[in-house]
């Protein structure tokens, strides 16, 4: 009795057909994935370029709350060679601003900053009015020193910080020369016994000598720049190596500053500039996730210029 079978030239047909499917099927899967990888970059891209200029936006609306015109509020600084650019904004946490009150200005180890004075005599007379000490509630200390103590005691809400039983709870303030622009951070932590004295608890030397009439802010910054193919940001006087992450894939991040009618070719404020004469901001972000590279370009104005 003969047995049935696949011939070889059967066999060879059937294997020809399967592999054909095969490759059709394997084609389609990969074109499929290929499809779904490219849907995850778009996606993932305009994501990154959203976040980063809502959060970009949102900052530029604030700045220059609570600061006057001759604050740089508002700074931009251009990359050198079409590198990425970088955007500093600021704006004052408390209405409170204290007034460097020391004839002789401030400047190297000198750690306990006057904003207060007992006696004013010695102090030219522009100043002796708003150096006076005030002690409205009797305890001893300036009133608005009273004022930048609840501030800083109110960073981790120990009750303890207040009644002056506790110190070291620190917060960042900006010591600011309007005359010559120039400022630095230092760590407020304490006040002083004498009432009229606020403390700097970093060890580090005064970078700048400050005179009479200088400026104390409790100021926030905020600082984007580009490192690493990252967006990222630097908060109150941080160091680069310090900032946080903001978005990956970054290619290009360009700053235009919009004055006197006219789109400004370098850094914002020129000299002479206040950062009121500000007409609006170009924010231009590049990002690339996989093969997926896409800008997006959009324009804000801190608020505050308007509220003059």
């Amino acid at each position: 009795m003969r047995k049935s079978g696949f011939t070889l030239i059967e066999l060879l047909v059937a294997l020809g057909i399967g592999a054909l499917l095969l490759g059709l099927l394997l084609s389609t899967t990969l074109a499929n994935r290929r499809l779904y990888v490219l849907d995850q970059s778009r996606t993932a891209t305009n994501q990154n370029l959203r976040a980063a200029l809502d959060l970009l936006v949102a900052d530029v609306r604030q700045a220059g709350e609570r600061l006057p015109a001759d604050f740089p509020a508002v700074e931009v600084k251009q990359g050198t060679g079409g590198a990425p650019d970088a955007l500093i904004l600021r704006r004052n946490l408390l209405d409170e601003v204290l007034l460097l009150c020391d004839q002789n200005g401030i400047n190297g180890n000198q750690d306990n900053i006057p904003v207060a004075a007992k006696n004013t005599n010695q102090l030219p007379e522009a100043y002796r009015s708003v150096c006076q000490f005030r002690d409205g509630d009797g305890n001893g200390m300036d009133d608005r020193i009273d004022r930048w103590r609840a501030f800083r005691c109110a960073q981790d809400g120990n009750p303890a910080c207040a009644t002056g039983t506790r110190h070291g709870d620190k917060v960042r303030a900006y010591l600011y020369d309007p005359l010559t622009g120039r400022g630095e951070w230092f760590v407020y932590d304490a006040e002083d016994q004498s009432g009229v004295k606020i403390h700097k608890g970093n060890a580090e030397r005064w970078q700048n000598a400050y005179p009479l009439g200088s400026r104390v802010y409790l100021v926030e910054e905020r600082r984007y720049f580009v490192a690493g193919a990252q967006l990222k940001l630097a908060e109150n006087g941080e160091a680069d190596t310090a900032a946080k992450g903001v978005v990956t894939g970054v290619r290009d991040f360009q700053v235009r500053a919009q004055a006197g009618g006219a789109w400004l070719s370098g850094d914002f404020p020129q000299t002479g500039q206040s950062w009121r004469a500000l007409q609006g901001l170009e924010l231009r972000l590049r990002v690339r996730v996989g093969q997926v590279e896409r800008e997006l370009v959009t324009k804000a104005l801190p608020r505050n210029v308007l509220s003059q």
